[in-house]
């Protein structure tokens, strides 16, 4: 039988007279275990913090540069939301525009129940409201806004196919079908403002109503509700159509010029479409990509805008124009 191999244990020392003395081998052990371990010289030493500050800086320009990215992509898909989704709102509620209403399916300055206020002359002669024209109708360049110039007011009216309804405030309105809804757009700052931040401005809406024999509008000027905010500017133009079947658009001024001279209502432009322009801009900052950034001018529903203020703060937030055209549906059967 083989027995397994045993390991010969090194002498580590030798037994003398009852005295133990060190071995050779266990004298050498100790002398090894106690030579002094290499080190690293200076020069390597250097070269190694060289390289760890590259790789961290690298590092660390990678992880900016994510940041800057995501800051971009987080301002853009913010912005695009806040616009599309207010703006689908918008719209959907100036679709109503003339629905039910006196006007005999027709949108001018001088008939009575036409879906757009222009005048005192759109509404029933019992509704005498003394700032009515000067605040509660359609009016051109009338509000401060982030832009040299101001922005634009839209009034609509309406008489609801159905009852109960929500108005533009988010207010129900009862025996609606009976009632003549008014809708007043309009831009005016933001009661939260951020410091460092510009001026932000919002989309408003103020909404009331009319029956016959009223003298005023009920509700109107009391709890507008913002609509959309960072809103930096808000522009209208129309869609007309004359006599003879020709279309074109034209701003709220240019229209009203064009119908002064009109007497004969056989001879009205009137309107078969809305188109309405928003500035919208983004709370979040883009930081390195700013100096990109440096567009001034936009176009909104055919009218350009510049920006006001201090050019390199503008160039911090994107911007996006939205321009929405609404064809006003319940003018298709006038004569």
């Amino acid at each position: 039988m083989i027995r397994p191999h045993t390991p010969i244990k090194p002498r580590l020392a030798t037994r003398y007279n009852g005295i133990e003395y060190p071995s050779r081998s266990c004298m050498g052990a100790r002398r090894y275990l106690a030579a002094p371990h290499a080190g690293f010289t200076l020069v390597e030493l250097m070269i190694a913090l060289v390289l760890g500050l590259l790789i961290s800086a690298a590092g660390l320009s990678i992880f900016l540069s994510s940041q800057r990215a995501f800051n971009l992509h987080e301002s853009m898909g913010e912005l695009q939301q806040n616009a599309n989704f207010a703006l689908a709102v918008f719209t959907q509620d100036l679709r109503h525009t003339n629905l039910n209403t006196a006007s005999d399916q027709k949108i001018n300055n001088k008939i009575v129940g036409a879906g757009i206020i222009f005048a005192k002359e759109n509404v029933p002669l019992t509704l005498d409201m003394k700032d009515l024209e000067t605040k509660f109708v359609s009016l051109q360049a009338q509000d401060t806004d982030s832009t040299t110039g101001k922005s634009d007011r839209l009034t609509i009216q309406y008489v609801p196919q159905t009852s109960p309804i929500i108005n533009c405030e988010g207010r129900e309105v009862t025996d609606a079908t009976s009632k003549v809804i008014v809708q007043h757009y309009y831009l005016k700052q933001s009661p939260q403002q951020i410091s460092g931040q510009p001026t932000a401005y919002s989309l408003y809406c103020d909404a009331g109503y009319y029956q016959s024999g009223d003298t005023s509008i009920t509700n109107i000027n009391r709890s507008a509700q913002q609509i959309m905010q960072r809103v930096d500017a808000f522009k209208v133009r129309f869609g007309v159509k004359s006599p003879a079947g020709q279309l074109r658009y034209m701003t709220i001024n240019q229209y009203k010029t064009a119908m002064a001279s009109i007497t004969n209502t056989a001879d009205a432009l009137n309107i078969v479409s809305i188109e309405v322009g928003i500035l919208a801009r983004s709370t979040g900052r883009i930081s390195a990509e700013a100096n990109l950034n440096s567009n001034k001018e936009f176009s909104l529903a055919g009218q350009v805008v510049t920006l006001a203020g201090d050019e390199a703060q503008n160039q911090k937030y994107l911007r996006q124009v939205v321009n929405q055209v609404v064809a006003i549906r319940n003018t298709l059967g006038a004569s």
